[in-house]
């Protein structure tokens, strides 16, 4: 307590010193509260499920075919189940899909899962009321029962207790009631915030369909069995199953991902581990800067010191004393830092894209303060404890000389400060490297050209599955494409309207391999796992123009290219370059059919089996943060149905003006279609790079920060040096020396810590920089012009921060210093 009470009065003493030391901690310690209180919201909290450690998700991988993660088919599902012993069980579900919820004052779009009748069980979650599914209701002669939200059941059934029994309508290509059998807890959602799981017996689950992949695994390990166990058992599993099954495109191997991993995802993940690398750096930085800050203070309380020994004190007691002052200290400059971990928690939430998952859990709990306090307390000993030790080893004979020159600053304190200025130049350097990297890698994603021209262009969803349009084949009056036609003749007479078009389906959104198979006319048939992939899409004649894709040869759709005229396809040049690498597409043919028969021939839907290929246009890359072309190819609509087509309009100006006109355009045409959503797509292409600019953006603050913190340091230090050395630079001018002499002396003495510690921090980054490897776009983790750039922004700014004192230490008086002490 006297310990206490003195530091409590020494900090007192000196407001200044303390206002400086306190507010630097904060910076440091508050920016490692809110990005460790993201961390534990999005990273460490467990998810809301009994034993979570033991669940993971289960998926087919292949390094050959470059994926290592695909969703699997029944028969596969089948066989991991009866042939697993590592998993007390396994369940599945399809989706989730955002479907047609209909009520009487209309419908609504609900998040829909069919999950496998054990999915509730295997996550030990019990309905809050009624039950949830049973094994008879995957069958596919079962009942139709659905389980609903607690958010569902109080926004559309008023929280009514008697719910269970009633009946429910969803539009999911057709109608289909089903009888709602129980009501999920508040809070549960699983999976991405599914509000209505309706039994998947109605799927059918074809167990001939090998290929098929479209069902998502989890599964509960039994006690004792660790990840890498179930890995090697379901990888010996999945080895057999492809070599009995080689025609069938399979995975070689089996994905063994922890659920919680799988709910963040391996890239946000990274992103988050780097930015807390990135705060402890800034951390440390803080540390540095104080305790040189300490040590100044320590060199003018030598004489205090001196005597404290002289009159008994141990040195053990004196560096306990010195403790006690910086944990007292750094406390101060936790809670300020809590603080402002409160409020940049807040601003990070605001802040951050809506892909970050679990953000709605981020917040300043009882875990992230008391990170808080065991960081101020671990801080105020590392910061704390070069001081201490250079305070207790003082030679008491010179120390309690009289004079300050007897005072000034021993040769190890000078190499102390000396070394822990080289560490905040390192440490900024590797975080400014960091941060350049991410905001090359930003600025080429924002100018890369993904093939098409996204302003004045806006979207709209479309949804016919309530329109009466529930079958592939109808007489061709009752045809989606028949109102599609229609809708988009009256769009395209709209003032303001430049062109339109519609799509099956919306850009990719992610760089998963395709996984459409098709055949090449006149090339040999090959099994399934044989046969080439590519995506696919069904567009209309305006498609390519409205969006800016340009025709590089052949011809565009057009609404003669009906369902009775001959197949035709167009194609994008990365399937021409891959598949037609010395002959000319167009004239060949080519289909998705797995028993395509002649030319001319129709399948059992009346549509063309074989399309000639037509055209070819330029590549459209996906809308993901490492943006790719994929072989693509594409058919007219009138060839392919369109139940939910994504429409998309060209405006001659202000494209959002176009809004209102569209929606009242759809509901005249189609008065029951619901209202459709419409977004620009320009926002759309925003929004895809909307995590890359969150990290570069927190990386480049840090970074700067970082950078600040280091001018200051170097400056801190010179300016200390000028304090000390003021009767030698004295003597030096007063014997004819220049003030330029003095000038270079104290830069010179600058730059070498600066180019020292630059030298340390680049080598660190060339070792550190390939953990940001999968973050970067088109820029290499060892990029020379970001190391160049970096290491002249430092340069520049510590010769800043070292001219400051050398100008001041030029205007000694050399008398005025020569005086007597």
């Amino acid at each position: 307590m006297n310990d206490l009470k003195f530091a409590f009065r020494q900090l007192l003493k000196n407001p200044g010193f303390t206002a400086v030391a306190a507010l630097t901690l904060a910076l440091g310690i508050g920016a490692n509260t809110a990005i460790f209180s993201v961390i534990n919201g999005v990273l460490l909290k467990p998810l809301p499920f009994h034993e979570q450690e033991r669940l993971v998700t289960l998926w087919e991988s292949s390094p050959v075919q470059g994926y290592d993660q695909m969703a699997i088919s029944p028969p596969t599902f089948a066989d991991w189940k009866s042939q697993s012993r590592s998993f007390e069980d396994l369940s599945f579900w399809t989706g989730p899909m955002d479907y047609n919820f209909v009520m009487r004052d209309g419908t609504e779009k609900v998040r829909v899962s069919y999950p496998s009748a054990s999915l509730f069980n295997l996550l030990r979650v019990e309905p809050q009321l009624g039950r949830g599914f049973l094994d008879e209701d995957d069958h596919p002669l079962g009942p139709q029962t659905a389980v609903i939200s607690h958010k569902l059941w109080q926004e559309r059934f008023g929280g009514d207790p008697q719910v269970l029994g009633r009946s429910l309508t969803v539009d999911s290509y057709g109608r289909r009631n089903y009888i709602i059998v129980g009501v999920m807890p508040e809070g549960f959602r699983f999976p991405e915030d599914t509000e209505l799981w309706l039994a998947a017996g109605w799927n059918g689950l074809p167990q001939d369909r090998r290929g098929g992949h479209w069902m998502d695994v989890i599964a509960r390990l039994k006690p004792g069995v660790t990840l890498l166990q179930a890995q090697m058992e379901m990888n010996g599993i999945q080895a057999r199953l492809a070599r009995e099954n080689s025609s069938a495109r399979l995975g070689t191997a089996v994905s063994v991902v922890p659920l919680l991993r799988q709910t963040v995802g391996k890239n946000m993940r990274t992103a988050l581990l780097v930015l807390w690398g990135a705060v402890a750096g800034v951390l440390l930085i803080s540390c540095a800067n104080v305790a040189n800050l300490m040590l100044a203070r320590a060199a003018s309380r030598q004489k205090e010191i001196a005597l404290r020994l002289a009159l008994g004190a141990g040195r053990r007691r004196v560096m306990q004393q010195l403790l006690t002052e910086s944990v007292l200290l750094s406390l101060l400059g936790g809670t300020l830092g809590t603080l402002l971990g409160w409020w940049g928690v807040k601003v990070i939430v605001v802040a951050s894209p809506v892909s970050i998952p679990r953000l709605n859990e981020v917040s300043v709990d009882a875990m992230a303060l008391g990170f808080t306090l065991v960081a101020a307390l671990v801080t105020g000993v590392v910061f704390g404890l070069a001081p201490a030790w250079q305070g207790s080893r003082l030679d008491l004979n010179n120390a309690l000389k009289a004079g300050d020159r007897a005072a000034a600053g021993s040769v190890s304190a000078g190499r102390t400060r000396s070394s822990l200025v080289v560490a905040e130049v390192a440490l900024a350097t590797v975080l400014l490297v960091g941060a350049g990297l991410m905001l090359q890698s930003l600025a080429k994603l924002l100018v890369t050209d993904r093939g098409i021209r996204a302003e004045r262009v806006f979207t709209a969803e479309l949804d016919f599955s309530v329109s009466g349009f529930t079958t592939w084949v109808e007489p061709t009056a009752t045809r989606p494409q028949v109102r599609l036609k229609e809708l988009l003749e009256r769009v395209r007479s709209l003032p303001g309207v430049q062109s339109a078009g519609a799509a099956y389906r919306f850009f990719r959104w992610d760089n998963h391999p395709p996984v459409m198979t098709f055949s090449i006319f006149g090339r040999p048939a090959l099994s399934e796992a044989e046969r080439p992939v590519a995506d696919f899409d069904a567009i209309t004649p305006g498609y390519f123009q409205t969006l800016g894709v340009r025709l590089m040869r052949g011809r565009d759709f057009t609404e003669a290219d009906t369902l009775e005229t001959p197949g035709v396809a167009v194609v994008n040049e990365s399937f021409a370059r891959k598949f037609f690498p010395y002959s000319d597409p167009l004239g060949q043919h080519i289909t998705m059919a797995s028993d395509p028969g002649a030319l001319d021939a129709r399948d059992n839907r009346g549509l063309p089996v074989w399309s000639e290929i037509v055209g070819v246009v330029s590549d459209v890359k996906s809308l993901s943060v490492q943006p790719e072309a994929t072989p693509e190819i594409y058919r007219p609509y009138w060839q392919w149905p369109m139940q939910s087509p994504k429409l998309f309009v060209r405006a001659t100006g202000d494209a959002s003006a176009l809004a209102a006109a569209i929606r009242q355009t759809t509901r005249a045409v189609i008065p029951n279609l619901p209202t459709p959503g419409i977004h620009l797509l320009s926002d759309q292409v925003s929004e895809s790079v909307a995590q890359p600019r969150f990290q570069a953006g927190l990386l480049s603050l840090f970074g700067a920060l970082a950078l600040l913190l280091a001018a200051c340091g170097i400056y801190g230090v010179l300016a200390y040096t000028v304090t000390q050395r003021r009767r030698e630079i004295g003597v030096r001018m007063a014997l004819g020396a220049q003030k330029r002499n003095v000038l270079s002396l104290l830069l010179g003495q600058g730059v070498k810590l600066t180019l020292l510690g630059v030298g340390i921090g680049a080598c660190a980054a060339l070792a550190l920089t390939g953990v940001i490897r999968s973050l970067l776009y088109e820029v290499k983790p060892t990029d020379p012009l970001t190391f160049a750039a970096v290491t002249l922004l430092l340069t520049v700014v510590a010769l800043l921060a070292c001219w400051l004192p050398a100008r001041r230490a030029t205007r000694i008086d050399p008398m005025e210093a020569l005086r007597c002490e």
